[in-house]
């Protein structure tokens, strides 16, 4: 018999953490259901208001009057009749908006369930966490964490260099191939259609102008369209960061840069800094802000988070930096499920390069926490 099945507590955390599973997702799908069910009743909205504007046009007082030059048609009969059928169709849609609305109701009184249960749940597997690592554990890293209020577990890493030295290699090659390809088939490409359209164009220069003016067009948004994917290149090449300038400006402009692009989202951003003479290595900037970019995609791309909490600690010594969402967390087997060369496989890497430390987890209720830090060696 193993330890695990001797202690009764880790059979109930694994239950506990199954229910916990099963009512996020439930939690989650029931969300979006709410949300496309409220696009449909908007838009039976905008239909029925139409069709009441469209039926007063056919039931107007003055209808019966008309021009002595008019047929001879009934025309107060055809629009009593326009009018009763639109009034049925309103009647429907009217119906139907009574059914989707009892719909939304029971499902956010659903959602409300389930939130409850989710709430309960998860202080359930903190207690039960706190009672499997033992007490004095638990004292030791909630006086490591009093300054942020939020636990980390370290984690050991049971990867050897080896695998590690693989792994970089392998993201190597594929970030080269991605740039690679992104200048072959959105530059080269681009360019040799521009090259025979020059060639057209020469011809149509004498022949047909309007149809040269219009190559002439599709020449200009085809440069337009190499400068775009060149731009794409160099910044998977980090040129944009300029290491001649202090490494708080990079940052400072990279946080900016995601308030412009996403401001659905509030960003609380700090960054503290205590020597404002620091020399930091280039290798140290480019890394920081590749890092910095790959939590921060990762945020806009999968946690649907509307607040982001980032505090980053800079020294002569070392780098720290803590970044929250109040988004739908993430799961504790996330560098399975995946891609092998995605932006959190990489950011591992990259700490481990830098011999430093990471730490990311979260759930429904917290969000996701990040927080890595490393030396700054010379």
């Amino acid at each position: 018999m193993t330890n695990e099945e001797q202690n009764p507590l880790s059979i109930i955390e694994e239950a506990n953490s199954k229910t916990l599973d099963y009512f996020n997702k439930t939690y989650l799908n029931n969300l979006e259901m709410v949300q496309k069910l409220k696009t449909e009743l908007f838009e039976l909205e905008v239909q029925i208001e139409t069709l009441q504007k469209t039926r007063e046009l056919y039931t107007y007082q003055g209808e019966d009057r008309r021009n002595v030059f008019s047929p001879l048609t009934d025309i107060k009969g055809m629009n009593a009749t326009r009018g009763t059928q639109l009034a049925e169709q309103i009647q429907a849609l009217e119906e139907a908006k009574i059914s989707l609305e009892n719909r939304i109701r029971q499902l956010e009184n659903d959602i409300t369930f389930y939130k409850e249960q989710v709430d309960m749940l998860s202080k359930a597997s903190k207690c039960i966490h706190t009672v499997l690592i033992g007490k004095q554990e638990s004292k030791i890293a909630a006086s490591e964490d009093e300054d942020t209020g939020i636990e980390f577990i370290e984690q050991e890493d049971t990867e050897d260099s080896a695998s590690h030295n693989y792994n970089m290699l392998r993201l190597e090659d594929y970030e080269r191939y991605r740039c690679a390809n992104s200048l072959d088939k959105n530059v080269k490409e681009e360019l040799i259609s521009s090259m025979n359209k020059l060639d057209v164009l020469k011809w149509l220069l004498h022949s047909d102008i309007g149809r040269a003016m219009v190559t002439a067009t599709e020449i200009h948004n085809s440069s337009e369209n190499i400068l775009k994917s060149i731009d794409r290149v160099l910044f998977q090449l980090n040129y944009n960061v300029d290491t001649k300038q202090p490494i708080w400006d990079q940052v400072d402009k990279l946080i900016d840069t995601y308030k412009k692009i996403h401001p659905e989202c509030m960003i609380d951003y700090s960054c503290d800094c205590t020597e404002h003479e620091l020399n930091i290595p280039p290798v140290i900037t480019v890394r920081l802000i590749s890092m910095l970019r790959e939590v921060f995609n990762n945020i806009f791309k999968h946690s649907n988070a509307n607040r982001v909490t980032a505090k980053i600690f800079i020294s002569s010594r070392l780098i720290d930096v803590y970044v929250n969402d109040n988004g739908v967390g993430i799961p504790e087997d996330y560098l399975d499920r995946a891609a092998w060369h995605s932006g959190l496989h990489k950011l591992h890497e990259t700490i481990f390069q830098l011999d430093g430390k990471l730490q990311i987890e979260g759930d429904l209720i917290s969000g996701t926490n990040v927080r890595f830090s490393f030396p700054i060696k010379r």
